[in-house]
């Protein structure tokens, strides 16, 4: 009886709540008019919509977000960084995004700017984008407003500390600011 219970307590928790738990990084790049690089997603997560490029950390190898931006950049858009290319602008707590778990996401602007556009890769290709553009642009509710209302506005020199609720990628309103240093 007792194990019975704990099987289906075990059972109700991987229902409710997911067992895993992520670190990504989320890269905005630009090139010299200002225009946001953004990668249409031909792959899960996001099939379709566009997107920031990133990834996931290494987390075995011990990876930081600084070290995973730089590989991420370097694999994606085939650009060699170093950490004084990267300003990081929002960490973001999201719980279980997609069905996929928790992620903890740390979005970096791109000081360098692009001169041409990345050739395509198997997750997606490229296109540079203006400002006015993007609000009607196919993108992932949150990331779009989390980049124009943080990143692209008055306060992009700011690091912004979010919370994305259960939700929150369908109702981008749902957004918490924790906290705004800068």
């Amino acid at each position: 009886m007792f194990r019975n219970d704990s099987v289906a307590d075990s059972k109700r928790s991987t229902d409710s709540k997911p067992s895993r738990y992520r670190i990504g990084v989320l890269l905005y790049f630009r090139d010299d008019t200002g225009r946001v690089l953004l990668i249409r997603r031909s792959k899960k997560p996001n099939l379709g919509l566009w997107c920031a490029i990133g990834g996931k950390l290494e987390m075995p190898l011990g990876e930081s977000p600084y070290e995973c931006a730089i590989r991420e950049a370097k694999e994606e858009v085939d650009l060699d960084l170093v950490e004084t290319d990267l300003a990081l602008r929002s960490i973001l707590s999201e719980e279980n995004y997609e069905g996929t778990g928790h992620w903890l996401m740390f979005i970096f602007e791109i000081q360098r700017r692009f001169v041409a556009l990345p050739h395509p890769i198997d997750e997606g290709v490229f296109k540079f984008f203006s400002h006015e553009e993007l609000e009607d642009l196919a993108m992932p509710p949150l990331d779009k407003r989390i980049l124009i209302d943080r990143l692209l506005n008055n306060s992009a020199a700011s690091l912004h500390v979010l919370h994305a609720a259960r939700g929150v990628e369908k109702e981008p309103g749902l957004l918490i600011e924790e906290e705004l240093i800068g």
